[in-house]
C-alpha cells in the first residue's frame, strides 16, 4: 500500500470510528434526556426503548462489586481498544480496517459511558411475547455486527484458511 493510500485509509478509519462514537453518544444523550428511568416507551410490537444501566460487560456479565473491579474493567477495555488500534494499522484490506474501526468506535462509546455515568447506558429492548433480549445500545450493535462480519470474512477469505 502506497504512503498516500495508507494515510487516506488511516483518515477514513479515524472518521468512521468518530462517526460511531458520535451516533452512539447522541442516541444515549437523547434517551437520558427524554426518558425517565424505569419507564418503557413502546415503539412497536417487539421493540421498546427502556433506560437501563449495565455495570458489567455484555449481557451484564462480570458486573464489578468493588471499585477496584470497576477500574480493572475500564483498564481491560482500554487495553482492548489499544490492541484493536494496533491491529487496525497492520491491516492492509480496507474492509477489515472498516470493520475494526466500527468495533473500536463502539468500544470507545461504551467506555465514555463508564467515565460519564459509571455504567454503560442501554436502551434498546427487543422482545417476543414475554421473552426479552438483554437491553443494548448502538455501540453494542456496531461491535456485534462488525465482529460477526469480521469472523465470517476471515473464514471465507482464502488467506486465513492456509495456516
Amino acid at each position: 500500500m502506497k504512503k498516500a493510500d495508507r494515510r487516506n485509509a488511516n483518515i477514513f478509519a479515524v472518521l468512521l470510528c468518530m462517526f460511531v462514537v458520535i451516533i452512539d453518544q447522541a442516541t444515549k444523550f437523547s434517551v437520558l434526556a427524554f426518558l425517565p428511568k424505569n419507564s418503557v416507551l413502546s415503539v412497536f410490537k417487539g421493540f421498546n426503548i427502556v433506560l437501563t444501566f449495565n455495570f458489567g460487560t455484555s449481557f451484564g456479565l462480570l458486573t464489578p462489586s468493588t471499585v477496584m473491579q470497576f477500574y480493572m474493567l475500564v483498564i481491560m477495555t482500554i487495553l482492548c481498544i489499544v490492541f484493536l488500534i494496533f491491529l487496525s494499522f497492520k491491516m492492509t484490506n480496507i474492509f477489515e480496517r472498516m470493520l475494526c474501526s466500527l468495533i473500536i468506535g463502539g468500544a470507545i462509546g461504551n467506555l465514555c459511558d463508564r467515565f460519564f455515568h459509571g455504567a454503560v447506558v442501554d436502551f434498546i429492548d427487543l422482545y417476543y411475547k414475554d421473552w426479552h433480549w438483554p437491553a443494548f445500545n448502538v455501540a453494542d450493535s456496531f461491535i456485534s455486527v462488525s465482529a460477526v462480519f469480521l469472523l465470517v470474512y476471515s473464514i471465507f477469505t482464502p488467506k486465513y484458511r492456509d495456516f
